[in-house]
């Protein structure tokens, strides 16, 4: 018997919902042995996902990062170096 689960929409929110995390400890040991987690996931972990930077009219918004340190997140611009995969 075979069982065919869907992707719902609920499903892709929940999945959207999840932590994108910089941690090493979900990664294996150099030996191959599985680590057990320390502790749950921390601030200091936190990741961004990609800001995916399109060609159009300039368009940037200011991140709070650690420290209060302010970084700028290009989301359109008219002008850089791009490379596309297929050329």
């Amino acid at each position: 018997m075979v069982v065919v689960r869907w992707l719902t929409f609920e499903g892709h929110l929940n999945r959207l919902a999840m932590g994108i995390s910089r941690d090493n400890w979900h990664k294996r040991r150099a030996t191959g042995g599985k680590r057990c987690p320390p502790h749950k996931k921390r601030k200091f972990e936190l990741g961004r996902p990609a800001s995916n930077t399109k060609i159009g009219p300039k368009r940037i918004h200011l991140v709070r990062c650690r420290g209060g340190n302010i970084k700028h997140r290009a989301l359109r611009l008219d002008a850089g170096t791009f490379s596309w995969g297929s050329e």
